[in-house]
């Protein structure tokens, strides 16, 4: 018979010496081994995880020192892979066949101990350039393929992993896509999933994935009559986590076995004190959380959960993920809407008591824009006024003021919110056409634009300011000087030039008076040329018309 092995090994802490009770099977398998280790950011940041990621790594090194004579015996192949957003066999470490070779043993245990110092060195500048960064699965998996035979028997994958397939490019959709590609339609096949939840937040979501990827079909089991199965995927404790590899080994090749030492008596975790000085911000659909920092003491604080709810719905929780910032924010929220928030602080094996903040918060967007602003002309100046605007939660206004149509906006000022708020926008040119805007202020952002203001043309006279006085001016200047002249002509038509009496054969008078032009008329007998009197006649009728030209001269 011939078996194969494919452990992805991701950010699980576990310990091969502490593992399930030794068994051998009388008749070893050939197997095939593949171990792939996640060397990505998610994991080798973190530095007490890989550290104690390393220290597993190390005791299974020494237990492969152990069982050298089983390992020798039972036939099986070894390579191991390191990857992040690329795969890559590890420097001398593929394709170790064991069988009837105690150095290839030696070289299978030397191999874990390297990668074990490598995962304590964390983002080295040359294993980063190597193989990236970024989690990929998509790569772990088609790498680690090519060390497993079409033709083998026991075929089983044991996978190790976080769950953070995070690689840019590569949806995590593909995953189950490149599982079934590569190994779904194999049978036997048993896919063993190992996951390592270090806080209880993120093992239920851990857990529904790797559920998702378990599979076994028709693989037996190495004792006669019982049954192959993997009834749990993730572990809360690296000792849990440790057993949990080598049953895993122990059930896919039926050679290596390992000792389980005795279980402790579970020491209780240390209780975590609650969250003191906790304070909310109202953003724009969001929460900002923040609390005060925790006094020093033990177990030491691996992380915060914050979480908000509106009345008795559903908790929503920050997404941040392990952080030790004393703030987080709570996305997804309603505007207008209030919440409670709460925060718990996280240790290795426990989680604090929830403490409430002292009162619910309601989000709150930007402000709407303001209303068109009212403009009047001033000296080199404009005055803007914003009244009728609801203030609500407005801190200030900012006015702008254009020359150019709207094309640019350089001046401006700032106006406090208030029942009229209003403004000067200085610094301006006289004659100028200019329209104005505002945009209002409050603590989550800044509004959209107000409509422009009407068109306002600094001035600096009362003509310049009021236009419509020029033509009104002018008109009356007209009227005025029409008037004068009219009384000019009138005086000079009216004034005296001198008493006009007339003389007529010695005997007869007439007193003609004042007057550019006076007249006489006769009187006399019908029919008879003979003067009986003469008189003053300035009419048309008059018998003699008379100018007066001036200087006594008619």
């Amino acid at each position: 018979m011939r078996a194969a092995i494919v452990m992805v090994v991701g950010s699980l802490l576990f310990s091969a010496g502490q593992t399930a009770p030794a068994r051998a099977a009388e008749v070893p398998d050939k197997s095939e081994v593949v171990m792939v280790l996640d060397f990505s950011a998610s994991i080798l940041r973190d530095k007490a995880n890989r550290d104690r990621f390393a220290t597993a790594l190390e005791s299974m090194a020494a237990r492969v020192d152990e069982t050298t004579a089983d390992l020798v015996a039972g036939d099986t192949t070894v390579s191991l892979i390191q990857f992040a957003a690329r795969a890559a066999d590890y420097k001398g470490c593929a394709e170790l066949k064991l069988l009837g070779d105690s150095a290839a043993v030696g070289k299978f245990a030397d191999c874990l101990r390297a990668l074990a110092g490598e995962y304590r060195k964390g983002l080295a500048p040359a294993l980063t350039k190597r193989i990236g960064v970024d989690t990929n699965y998509v790569q772990a998996l088609e790498k680690a393929a090519k060390h497993l035979p079409a033709d083998a028997v026991r075929p089983v994958m044991i996978l190790f992993t976080d769950g953070k397939h995070d690689v840019a490019g590569v949806p995590a959709s593909r995953v189950p896509t490149t599982l079934d590609r590569l190994f779904g339609s194999r049978s036997p096949i048993a896919i063993l999933p190992v996951g390592m939840g270090l806080a209880e937040k993120d093992r239920a979501a851990l857990e529904a994935g790797l559920n998702r990827m378990r599979i076994i079909k028709d693989m037996p089991a190495c004792d006669s009559g019982a049954t192959f199965d993997w009834p749990q995927t993730v572990f809360q404790t690296a000792d849990e986590a440790g057993n949990a590899v080598a049953v895993a080994l122990q059930d896919a090749t039926c050679t290596f076995t390992v000792v389980l030492p005795p279980t402790p008596a579970p020491t209780p975790p240390p209780s975590i004190a609650a969250v003191t000085g906790i304070k909310v911000i109202g953003r724009d659909g969001k929460i900002e959380v923040t609390w005060a920092a925790r006094p020093a003491g033990t177990p030491p604080i691996i992380d915060y959960r914050v979480r908000c709810r509106a009345g008795e719905g559903d908790w929503i929780e920050s997404t941040e993920g392990v952080s030790l910032d004393r703030t987080a924010v709570v996305e997804g929220l309603t505007n207008g809407t209030e919440y409670q928030c709460e925060v718990a602080a996280v240790g290795p094996r426990s989680e604090g008591p929830w403490t409430a903040a002292g009162g619910p918060v309601a989000p709150t967007g930007r402000p709407a824009a303001p209303g068109k602003p009212s403009v009047s002309a001033l000296n080199q100046a404009v005055r803007v006024s914003l009244a009728g605007n609801d203030p609500g939660d407005i801190l200030a206004f900012r006015v702008e003021c254009s020359s150019d149509g709207g094309a640019t906006w350089p001046n401006s000022i700032d106006v406090a919110a208030g029942t009229d708020p209003s403004g000067e926008v200085k610094g301006l040119t006289n004659g100028t056409d200019y329209v104005c805007r505002a945009v209002a202020e409050n603590a989550i952002g800044t509004s959209d634009p107000s409509p422009n203001s009407d068109s306002v043309k600094p001035c600096g006279t009362a003509l310049d300011c009021t236009p419509i006085l020029v033509p009104i001016l002018v008109a009356l200047g007209i009227a005025l000087v029409g008037g004068l002249a009219m009384v000019i002509v009138i005086l000079i038509r009216s004034r005296r030039r001198g008493y006009v009496l007339a003389v007529v054969d010695v005997i007869h008078t007439a007193n003609l008076g004042y007057g550019s032009k006076v007249g006489l008329s006769f009187v006399h007998a019908t029919g008879s040329r003979v003067v009986t009197d003469v008189v003053a006649e300035k009419g048309a009728t008059a018998d003699l018309k008379i100018r007066n030209l001036g200087n006594g001269r008619f």
